[in-house]
């Protein structure tokens, strides 16, 4: 668990140490990398790294948590046409946070995605409510769907080192989720 409050410093601080266990994760795998690894490329002590955090999976935590609040914010301004564009913005987005997403991918940790989403759903679901006139228990059901594909697709763009662009990925989904439904409609 983080413990990061909204005090500047210890935001500060604990970007501090991201950007620490990121130079760290350019030179070993997130297994090896101890606590005074991310002292040592952070400048941050070891009293306030557990200040912060409780442990190295911690930071990658924190580090989902606060991109999603980016992308939150850039969510509630409304400039979603469709939940396409959408779902192709959260992928896109990710996609881009590369350090963290290999981290996550290589430590089989790509649940912290998943809890993080899961965390903010309330935004997500109110857009596909609004776009699809669905109940609120229907789309509390997509959303955790929506939100489980997530995690599965950057694994699998992980495992294929990296290549399918957002539209790929979107379409492959899209025919995967038809393939699903056929099956489960036959």
């Amino acid at each position: 668990m983080y413990h990061v409050s909204e005090d500047k410093r210890a935001v500060k601080s604990a970007q501090l140490i991201w950007e620490g266990l990121e130079k760290c994760l350019q030179e070993k795998e997130l297994a090896s990398v101890r606590i005074s690894d991310i002292n040592e490329k952070s400048y941050i002590s070891r009293a306030t790294f557990y200040r912060l955090f409780d442990s190295v999976q911690d930071v990658l935590v924190y580090e989902c948590d606060c991109f999603f609040e980016e992308l939150s914010r850039e969510m509630s301004k409304g400039s979603f046409m469709s939940s396409k564009e959408l779902f192709m913005f959260f992928i896109q987005q990710w996609l881009k946070q590369k350090a963290l997403i290999i981290a996550l991918a290589e430590n089989n940790l790509t649940n912290i995605l998943y809890e993080t989403h899961m965390k903010n759903k309330a935004l997500v679901k109110a857009i596909f409510i609004r776009e699809s006139n669905m109940s609120e228990d229907d789309a509390e059901y997509l959303v955790s769907i929506l939100t489980g594909i997530i995690p599965s697709v950057i694994n699998v763009w992980y495992s294929h080192g990296q290549t399918e662009s957002v539209d790929e990925i979107f379409s492959k989904v899209c025919c995967s989720i038809s393939v699903i439904d056929a099956v489960l409609n036959s």
